[in-house]
């Protein structure tokens, strides 16, 4: 905060309202021994001075710049200039009214772009503002499953599921007397039963891999559970549409476009659905209305949060949403546009093929993934990480995850990934180390 010192007739003046004289009679009470001696007109710094000084010293910090090709479901991507510049918009940046939306039509308005930009991405047909992350999305949705299949109590999900989002899974239903049964694939009908109210899959799946959405779906769909899709939304761009999969309801994390990684989080998870479906969702929804002159307007609708009805009556403990994120990733969209994010999302495809393609043809890597993979690919090494980790942090690259960390039968494999940030000349220096690694040079 700036300093703006009083000149000497102020201080004349403010004394003689006080009744006082001198400006040290205001500090009579405090011991002699513990005042400083006032400062002279040529004492210490002007504030130029003094914000020089300070400069000097910020520039004696030094912390290393890795270049990261981390993935697991938080990506390095582009963020357009665009986004930050509207999210500090003091309109939305410092308002308390997104948590009283109803007095706030720029942020009301913000909300129902962001929701129809979800339902355009998955092709389904209601979303809600957004909830916290995508673990707790995947969480909800779940829940959501659960109420629209009373009787049923059995959840099938993929064991290639985020294992921080099944985390949360496995707390939110923890006291609910919910079965939660794990497949790994290929999936058969064996696994599906008449207690099933839902079959929850990711894809790309946490390992890259793009599952048998499809073929899964209509094992669900034929014993009457709703079907659960978790993916990137970026994704969408290149695959199949949740709705065209089959999907019932569609999950994820917002943070691939438009939210940068913020030491994990805050981020904003999407949740859409069927028509069917819409009572069921967790959270808020806005929609769009006209006023008693015919101007168009936005209002929070469907409201089954537990502070606008009876806590037992609503669906989730989800109050709010994520406005600021859910601004900055529906920003991103629209400066991408739809012929925009196919072809981010085709680049992020051919980059990390690129790379998988090269490193897979290294003498000691194998690659994991059988199946086609997006954005990201696991190999297994034959030189122990620690020595493949030192190597690269050498040079100032954090070369992926260690997947034994999350999954111990995947020992000495790692997880990469690269986006549209990694140019031709960085995943050639990859490459080159590996082989460096690997093969010597």
């Amino acid at each position: 905060m700036d300093f703006v010192a009083n000149k000497k007739p102020q201080i004349k003046e403010m004394l003689a309202y006080l009744g006082l004289n001198r400006i040290e009679e205001l500090f009579a009470d405090i011991p002699h021994e513990l005042l400083l001696p006032p400062p002279t007109s040529d004492d210490g710094l002007s504030e130029f001075e003094g914000l020089r000084e300070l400069e000097k010293i910020a520039d004696k910090n030094r912390f290393h710049r890795f270049e990261s090709y981390l993935g697991g479901g938080a990506y390095e991507h582009h963020i357009p200039s665009i986004a930050s510049a509207i999210c500090q918009k003091s309109e939305f940046l410092t308002a308390y009214t997104p948590y009283q939306a109803e007095i706030s039509q720029g942020t009301l308005q913000a909300i129902f772009e962001f929701q129809s930009a979800i339902c355009a991405l998955t092709g389904l047909d209601v979303s809600n503002a957004s909830v916290y992350d995508g673990a707790s999305a995947c969480a909800e949705a779940v829940l959501m499953a659960l109420r629209a299949k009373p009787g049923r109590n059995k959840i099938l999900i993929s064991d290639s599921l985020n294992p921080m989002y099944r985390a949360v899974i496995d707390l939110y239903t923890e006291n609910k007397g919910v079965d939660i049964v794990t497949f790994r694939g290929p999936v058969d009908s064996r696994y599906f039963d008449e207690d099933i109210a839902a079959v929850l899959v990711q894809s790309p799946n946490f390992f890259g891999s793009i599952e048998e959405i499809e073929k899964i779906f209509s094992l669900g769909s034929g014993v009457g559970a709703l079907n659960i899709l978790c993916a990137d939304p970026l994704s969408f761009g290149l695959y199949k549409s949740a709705s065209e999969l089959g999907a019932d309801i569609a999950v994820g994390d917002c943070q691939p476009l438009g939210i940068p990684l913020q030491y994990g989080g805050p981020y904003a998870g999407y949740m859409a659905c069927r028509k069917e479906l819409m009572r069921l969702l967790p959270g808020r929804i806005v929609g769009e209305t006209r006023d008693i002159s015919g101007k168009r307007g936005f209002v929070l609708t469907l409201q089954v949060r537990e502070q606008h009805i009876r806590r037992e009556k609503s669906t989730s403990n989800i109050c709010t949403n994520q406005a600021l994120c859910a601004l900055s990733s529906v920003v991103t969209m629209f400066w991408y546009g739809p012929e925009g994010i196919k072809q981010l999302a085709l680049t992020n495809f051919q980059k990390s093929s690129y790379l998988k393609n090269a490193l897979k043809n290294i003498p000691g890597i194998v690659l994991v993934n059988k199946e086609e993979t997006f954005n990201e690919f696991v190999i297994r090494c034959s030189v122990p990480l620690k020595d493949v980790f030192a190597y690269f942090r050498e040079r100032n690259i954090e070369p992926g995850i260690n997947l034994h960390q999350y999954f111990p039968e995947y020992e000495n494999c790692l997880l990469i990934a690269a986006t549209e940030t990694k140019n031709k000349e960085q995943l050639d220096r990859y490459i080159a180390i590996m082989k460096e690694i690997f093969i010597g040079k």
